[in-house]
């Protein structure tokens, strides 16, 4: 009976020590998920494939600890509302169309001020020097962090009848997608309808609008091809698209992870924009052309003058943003010499 004693208090110190092991073993850490919100579709679109694979390459780098997923078509956050999803942290990150929020603040003009790059090569040299730029103020204002950007391409002008001069504007009902878009159609004699880019098909389908402005990428993909008759082509306004994170959730990550989410979002949007001048050029231009839509593409001198009609806008924007104005002036200027 005493051996069983001993050996029973034996068995208990046993499972006391292997419990105590057992606690102080720490437990493997959850990954941390990011949610990055875009509003373009899945499948073959070029950009989600492009973020699918910058995704992928982060999540395999992070090994575990964080992973990045990206949420296409708008199926977490509405288009309108993404910014300020990401400043309240109702989702971790997004790739968006800066220029579309310049209701918020001015400085979201400067990525879609018309004409202000002589053509797409001195879009693309602009967008480190872009997100330099606008870091500050999406930090102090809408509590995220900015990444990367890259171009989508111009935005450029896709109807039901052809647009060639300033007269052709008259009457024109265009779908906008931002406010710069919409001083632009006005300027230019057209009458803006604000339209979120996604619901351009439906509207000009329904005769809402007669023509919207659109990258060439979204003219192909969204098959606006098959709503219009006609394209016409100016470089009219350009585009960046920006990666940002909730600034909570970028300070909470370890250094090394935040410069691997950084290191795979420069690189994505390197990658993207070194794509854009063969979609512009000739890859967007084939396929639109190839389902039955004719593109016309305004010479220099009319050009010039939609660019004229334009100008006191650009320059109140300019004047607006204050010292940032003036920087991207600058930019502007040096990147148009590199870029003639």
């Amino acid at each position: 009976m005493k051996k069983l004693s001993v050996l029973l208090s034996v068995l208990v110190i046993i499972l006391l020590l292997v419990s105590l092991v057992i606690s102080c073993t720490p437990k493997p850490k959850e990954t941390v998920l990011l949610r990055c919100t875009i509003a373009q579709p899945g499948g073959d679109d070029p950009l989600f494939l492009n973020m699918s694979g910058m995704a992928e390459k982060f999540n395999e780098r992070a090994g575990g600890e964080y992973e990045l997923k990206i949420y296409p078509a708008e199926s977490l956050v509405k288009f309108p509302e993404t910014i300020d999803a990401v400043r309240t942290g109702a989702v971790e990150m997004t790739n968006i169309a800066w220029g579309a929020f310049g209701g918020l603040d001015v400085r979201f003009d400067a990525c879609e001020l018309p004409f202000l790059y002589n053509n797409i090569q001195g879009t693309i040299a602009a967008q480190d020097d872009l997100v330099k730029m606008m870091d500050p103020m999406f930090r102090e204002k809408f509590n995220q962090t900015a990444l990367a950007s890259h171009t989508v391409g111009p935005l450029e002008l896709i109807t039901v009848r052809p647009v060639k001069t300033m007269a052709d504007w008259d009457g024109l009902l265009v779908g906008s997608i931002s406010p710069t878009t919409s001083a632009v159609t006005e300027l230019l004699g057209g009458s803006a309808v604000f339209i979120t880019w996604t619901d351009a098909y439906s509207s000009l389908e329904k005769g809402v609008i007669d023509a919207t402005t659109q990258g060439t990428t979204w003219m192909v993909v969204g098959k606006l091809t098959d709503v219009c008759g006609y394209a016409t082509m100016a470089n009219l306004v350009p585009t960046s698209h920006g990666y940002s994170v909730n600034l909570d959730v970028w300070n909470a990550m370890p250094k090394r992870i935040q410069d691997m989410l950084t290191e795979e979002a420069q690189r994505a949007a390197h990658e993207f924009n070194d794509v854009q001048i063969q979609f512009y050029e000739v890859d967007h231009p084939a396929a639109i052309e190839a389902a039955g839509v004719e593109i016309y593409h305004v010479p220099a001198d009319e050009r010039a003058k939609w660019k004229a009609a334009v100008q006191p806008f650009v320059d109140e924007r300019i004047a607006a943003m204050g010292e940032f104005g003036q920087q991207l002036l600058q930019l502007a200027d040096k990147v148009n010499s590199e870029n003639p």
